[in-house]
Formats: structure tokens, C-alpha cells, sequence
């Protein structure tokens, strides 16, 4: 008995211990318990920054590191837009019009083009310069339409597949000229899915429209607070079906210019620039015959700043009237597989009404449209084909 009543006592006191040993172990470890609510915090970021598209970061180092990656993000904007806003007055200070000569495109364009994009056509060089320009316009010598017959006794008709106004677009292309012997090969529907096909494209067409009122009014548009007109019409043409009335879709024709001159004067009086894309000329001949120089002068008596010229496929030369320069031809830009020596032509336009021109020196070859490195003998050339103007090293002209 006394045995077992040692026993119990032992039982007891042994059990005594481990509840007192327990206790302390209790109170040991209790503060790490609210350890796990960041885990829980940790785990929600977690999910929200996924949401956010957010890196995921750690919840113990988040306090310090993110606010100056924030601060470093806002101020890379602010830093641009002051660098814009430095820039602002310089570069609204001109306006930058560029313009190209004849545009037609071969199958083995388009071949190219559906391969290796707008860059089988044109260098980068090349590209870069007629989308840095605020406004960049060529002559489309083509229908883009799949509809109509071609024009009986026409030696050559043009068209393109409408999708392909694409390479436009990725040239830089603003404004387009439709005024020239090529636009009607078709017939009207040919013609008018032209129209439809720019405007869906959001590129400005002159020298034609569904009516003499839309054919003859010019594209304008402001450029840096510089206000432009831009006429076009042609003095080349296979019939006098092609020419636009009231009712009837077509061309503005400048064979007699007395509309075209009464439309300039009016323009010069309304907005800053007024200028005239013209179609007119002899194919494959080097000077300009006496009726173009006779209407640019006539133009220019109405309240011209520019005339630009194209349609015979080769350059001409230059002339200045009245301190307004006249470029008679700009010969093929990108005219089906024909290679050989073109120009883009830049005119800066200067806040204070006066205008240089700039000549970019380029050439076909291979299909591509590139900047030919030492145009000294091009530009040579073009001064002997001039009156009263010349081609400076630079490729400025003066007079």
C-alpha cells in the first residue's frame, strides 16, 4: 500500500511537470505566431499583381525598392515632354511638303511587296525621308479596281488590285494625284472604286472626284499653323470622256486654265500656300515644250507659290518666275520595272512666307528606290536642263 501510494504521487508530480514544461513552451513560441498573416498579405499581392500585369515582388523588401522605381517612371515621360515642348517652336517654325513623280506598279512589285514588305521597294533611307515629312504626295498613274474593260486602241492600260493601296500607307503617303492619262484606262467604275479605295484608306485625292466640284477643288490642309491649297489637273489626256461635268465622275483638265487659274486666285486669298501638281508634257523628252512654261507662268500670275510637274518619265530641268520655282518633271519615282535616275523633291516652307528647296537624289535599281551617293553629274545635268535656276552640291536650288 505504501507502495502504491508512492506511486500515485509520482504519477502525479510526473505530470505536474509536463503541464508546467508544456506552459513554457507555450509562451516560448507564441510570438512567432502572427508570422503567418503576412504570408496571407504576400499571397493577395501575389494575385493582384498578376492581374496588373505587375512583377511580383517581395513583401519585405516592397516598403523600400518600388517608390523610386515609380519616381524613375514619371519622370521619363515628363523628361520627353519637355523635351517636346523645347522642340515645339522650332519645329512648328516650317512645314515640310514633299512630293514624287509618276507611281505604277509592275506584278513584280507587288511580288516583292508580298514577300519582303514596302522594304523590297524602297531603301530605309528612302522610307525615312517621305515619312518625315508632314505631308508627302505622289502622281498615282493607275485605277486601283478590279472592274471595267480595258480603253480599245489605249497602247498601254494600268490597274491594281485595290488591297495594295497598302503600300501607300506604308510609304507614308498623304496625297495623291488621280489627274493624268492613266486614271480612266478602266472606264468610270474602275475610276470611282479608285476614289472609294483612297478615301478608305484615308489618303486625300485631287484632279478627280465624282463631279467637276470635287475634281477641281484643292486638298487643304494646315501644317505646323501654315495653311496649304493643293490643286491638281491634267494637260494629258486620251479622251474628253475622262473629263469631269456635273454629273459625270472624272478628271480636272487644265487645257484651258482659265477654271484652274480663277481657283487659285481664289485659294491665294484664303489660305497661306497655295500649290498645282500638273500632268502635262512630251514623253521621254528632256525640256519642257512652250505650253507648260506658258501655264506655269499663268499659274504663278494667279497666286501659285509651287508648281510640280510630271508625266513625261524622265527629269526636266527647273525654271523661276517671279521668284516661284517650277519643277517641270519628276520623271518615274516607282513606275513598273523601269530603273533609272528620279528625284524626291522637299519644299520648306519657313514661318516667315519664304520656301527652299531640297532635292533628294534617287534612283532605281533592282527595283529598289534608293539615294544615290554622289549626284554631282545628276545634278549638273538638271542646271544645263533649267532656266534661271540651278542645282547647288547640296541639292538645294537656287536661282
Amino acid at each position: 500500500m505504501k507502495h502504491f501510494t508512492k506511486g500515485i504521487f509520482l504519477g502525479f508530480g510526473a505530470a505536474a511537470l509536463t503541464l508546467i514544461a508544456f506552459f513554457l513552451f507555450q509562451q516560448t513560441i507564441q510570438p512567432d505566431i502572427p508570422d503567418s498573416k503576412p504570408d496571407t498579405q504576400e499571397v493577395d499581392e501575389a494575385e493582384y499583381s498578376a492581374i496588373t500585369n505587375q512583377p511580383e515582388t517581395d513583401n519585405t523588401d516592397k516598403s523600400e525598392p518600388e517608390p523610386p522605381e515609380k519616381e524613375s517612371e514619371s519622370l521619363e515621360p515628363d523628361n520627353r515632354a519637355e523635351s517636346k515642348t523645347e522642340e515645339t517652336p522650332e519645329k512648328s517654325s516650317e512645314a515640310v511638303l514633299a512630293f514624287a513623280g509618276d507611281v505604277m506598279f509592275s506584278e513584280q512589285y507587288l511580288s516583292a511587296y508580298d514577300k519582303n514588305g514596302v522594304q523590297a521597294l524602297a531603301s530605309e533611307q528612302m522610307l525615312t525621308e517621305m515619312r518625315e515629312a508632314d505631308l508627302f504626295m505622289l502622281n498615282q498613274e493607275f485605277p486601283f479596281s478590279l472592274r471595267g474593260e480595258a480603253m480599245e486602241d489605249k497602247q498601254y492600260t494600268f490597274r491594281t488590285d485595290p488591297r495594295y493601296v497598302s503600300i501607300f500607307q506604308d510609304l507614308g503617303t498623304d496625297l495623291v494625284t488621280v489627274a493624268n492619262n492613266h486614271a480612266l484606262d478602266f472606264g468610270q467604275d474602275a475610276f470611282c472604286d479608285t476614289l472609294d479605295t483612297l478615301k478608305q484608306a484615308q489618303i486625300t485625292c485631287v484632279g478627280g472626284g465624282y463631279n467637276i466640284a470635287e475634281a477641281s477643288a484643292p486638298a487643304v490642309c494646315t501644317v505646323n499653323g501654315q495653311t496649304f491649297a493643293v490643286f491638281a489637273a491634267t494637260r494629258v489626256s486620251p479622251s474628253y470622256d475622262w473629263y469631269a461635268t456635273e454629273n459625270q465622275p472624272g478628271m480636272f483638265q487644265t487645257y484651258d486654265p482659265a477654271k484652274l487659274n480663277a481657283a487659285i486666285a481664289e485659294a491665294e486669298e484664303q489660305y497661306d500656300h497655295t500649290i498645282v501638281f500638273v500632268h502635262w508634257g512630251v514623253e521621254h523628252v528632256e525640256y519642257p515644250e512652250d505650253y507648260q512654261r506658258t501655264l506655269a507662268k499663268g499659274y504663278i500670275d494667279a497666286g501659285a507659290d509651287l508648281i510640280i510637274g510630271c508625266h513625261p518619265h524622265i527629269l526636266q530641268g527647273f525654271e523661276y518666275y517671279n521668284n516661284v520655282p517650277v519643277i517641270y518633271s519628276l520623271g518615274n519615282y516607282l513606275f513598273g520595272n523601269r530603273d533609272g535616275e528620279t528625284l524626291l523633291l522637299k519644299s520648306v516652307f519657313h514661318e516667315d512666307g519664304t520656301m527652299d528647296i531640297r532635292l533628294i537624289p534617287c534612283r532605281r535599281q533592282s527595283g529598289i528606290l534608293s539615294v544615290i551617293q554622289d549626284p554631282a553629274a545628276l545634278y549638273q545635268h538638271l542646271t544645263e536642263l533649267s532656266f534661271n535656276a540651278k542645282v547647288a552640291s547640296d541639292g538645294q536650288l537656287t536661282h
